[in-house]
C-alpha cells in the first residue's frame, strides 16, 4: 500500500500534476509519505541487522543503513507533527 500511496504521489509531482492548492491534497501526501517513510524505516534497520558489523567489509554498510534508518525515523515524525498540525 505504501509503494502504491508513494508511486502515484511521484507520478504527479514528476508530471506537475500534484495538487497542493487544498489542506486536503497536503495532508493526504503527508499521510502517504508518513506510510513510505515508515517502510523505508523498517527495511533499513532490518537490512542494518541483517549484516554483521563485526565483519570488515560490512560494517561501513550497516552503519550507513542504520543512520539512514534513523533518518527515515526522523522524517515520518516530522510527517506525523505536520500531518497534526494542519487543519
Amino acid at each position: 500500500m505504501a509503494a502504491d500511496c508513494l508511486d502515484r504521489l511521484v507520478r504527479e509531482v514528476r508530471d506537475g500534476r500534484a495538487e497542493w492548492g487544498h489542506p486536503h491534497a497536503v495532508r493526504q501526501a503527508a499521510e502517504d509519505l508518513t506510510r513510505a517513510a515508515d517502510a523505508i524505516a523498517a527495511a533499513l534497520q532490518q537490512m542494518a541487522a541483517a549484516l554483521d558489523p563485526r565483519a570488515p567489509h560490512t560494517a561501513r554498510s550497516a552503519a550507513a543503513l542504520h543512520q539512514a534508518g534513523q533518518a527515515a525515523v526522523t522524517t515520518a515524525t516530522q510527517l506525523r507533527l505536520a500531518r497534526r498540525t494542519l487543519h
